[in-house]
């Protein structure tokens, strides 16, 4: 019996097709993830808090079997035989996925506070669980390990610009604007949003060395903080080669 459900849980990591089951647990992750997106809104919540209620303890209890099933069958897998391989098997990634979005579908007799909509968030880790299905996943990951010496170093590189911006920026505009630039912890923001490229509009300098200090802070970030992406996009374009 734990052989044929292995085989339902597991059939389709290494080949191109999906078991009816895991299908099945695909299309009710997106769904249980959905409902998760929509209950955020208060007023719909409040108008069909029943529906809602009931969603959380079905899916929880769906889930809650599965993870379950998944653990006892688990020793059908080499490395993870025995007591010691199932404890490891518990606390490999994705079963911690697994657990970290089932919690939330069982917490209950908790206020409407910011804890109850940040467990409500977590259950959003629902949609990670698709990625133990999906072979692109594990490609993407793959590469992003193949690359992540040189990852570090460009978000070294990044962070230590970021500082160097806030550093000189609180040197050029503290004396004028005390409240967004009077100190490196406060430049920080305007920092981090000029690099980015994003730029909000709210903390800008107004001094004329400010200014030309913020021009070329807007033009070293195209570069800098596009390397990561760069870093990547090489990364992806050897994997892919490679599977092929």
């Amino acid at each position: 019996m734990l052989k044929i459900i292995f085989n339902q849980l597991n059939f389709g990591q290494n080949k191109k097709k999906f078991s009816i089951f895991q299908k099945i647990l695909i299309f009710l992750i997106i769904l249980s993830s959905l409902i998760v997106i929509i209950e955020t809104e208060k007023e719909i919540y409040n108008s069909y808090n029943s529906f809602f209620e009931f969603c959380k303890y079905f899916f929880g209890v769906i889930f809650l079997i599965e993870y379950i099933f998944r653990v006892l069958s688990a020793g059908y897998i080499k490395k993870y035989k025995g007591l010691s391989g199932r404890i490891k098997y518990i606390l490999s990634f994705w079963t911690l996925i697994d657990l970290i979005a089932i919690i939330p579908f069982f917490l209950s007799g908790i206020n409407e506070t910011f804890l109850l909509r940040l467990l409500r968030l977590i259950r959003l880790f629902s949609v990670i669980r698709i990625g133990r299905y999906s072979t692109a996943l594990k490609n993407v990951l793959e590469a992003i390990s193949d690359r992540k010496h040189e990852l570090l170093f460009a978000v070294a590189i990044s962070t230590t610009v970021l500082i160097i911006s806030s550093t000189f920026m609180y040197l050029l505009e503290a004396e004028k604007q005390p409240e967004v630039f009077g100190s490196i912890i406060r430049s920080v923001w305007w920092a981090a949003a000029a690099l980015t490229t994003v730029g909000y509009g709210d903390v800008y300098p107004i001094t004329a060395l400010g200014k030309i200090f913020a021009v070329i802070s807007a033009f070293s970030s195209i570069g800098i903080v596009a390397l990561p992406a760069g870093i990547l996009a090489g990364s992806f374009t050897e994997k892919f080669k490679k599977n092929k």
